[in-house]
């Protein structure tokens, strides 16, 4: 399989992109790489060190210093800490938008992704992959769905996991306050690329969704 293209992926939180391109990646070999991980990543660190969200020169010190790693599975590590299981805490959800509507973050975010997909072959997910970071990506897709059946499917995935508080209409509200900020914010807001495959979840199960995308890209590579 031809690998030397990037895959660029956009979409509202919880359409689904993360669970079905880390299988499309697995599948045919490419690199998984999860943007949202780097600021909740980001996010839980404001939140060790007991940042204030509110001040965004607060939010914004932590750049300088921030690097991380993902390993072959997707995993976002700072250092040698894993910190993949630490970003389905509700305090990262909570706060996230605060960092990801910060302009120094973002910048620094944007370099970091540029720099993992130089050599080709990956397959990037995030909020502004088509428009910002790969804008000449071989393939954009954006990947989209009712806030309501996002919040159902984040809703069944804290159940199985274990996370605590897990209230629908809390995992509702934060979707549709996500969803605003990630489309009114003055850097990064989503926006769907004008040459992107436009893809709604909201009536189709995983493997629907995967079978498309397999399909499409197979038509790419």
């Amino acid at each position: 399989m031809n690998k030397q293209i990037n895959v660029a992926v956009d979409g509202t939180a919880g359409s689904g992109k993360s669970s079905v391109m880390s299988q499309i990646a697995q599948e045919f070999g490419f690199d998984f790489i999860d943007t949202g991980l780097m600021y909740r990543a980001y996010t839980k660190l404001c939140l060790e060190k007991n940042l204030d969200f509110t001040d965004p020169q607060a939010v914004a010190s932590l750049v300088p210093d921030f690097n991380c790693s993902y390993d072959q599975n997707g995993a976002i590590y700072i250092g040698t800490t894993d910190y993949t299981p630490f970003l389905i805490d509700y305090n990262v959800a909570e706060n996230i938008k605060y960092v990801a509507a910060n302009p120094q973050v973002r910048a620094k975010m944007v370099e970091l992704q540029q720099e993992f997909a130089a050599n080709k072959g990956k397959i990037m997910v995030g909020r502004d992959i088509t428009t910002v970071v790969l804008p000449e990506a071989e393939l954009k897709i954006y990947f989209d769905s009712s806030p309501e059946a996002r919040a159902m499917r984040r809703f069944i995935q804290n159940e199985q996991q274990g996370v605590n508080p897990n209230q629908y209409q809390d995992i509702l509200r934060q979707i549709q306050q996500r969803d605003q900020w990630d489309q009114n914010r003055s850097v990064g807001a989503l926006k769907r690329a004008a040459d992107a495959w436009y893809l709604d979840t909201s009536m189709l199960t995983l493997e629907e969704v995967i079978d498309k995308v397999r399909e499409k890209l197979k038509a790419v590579v």
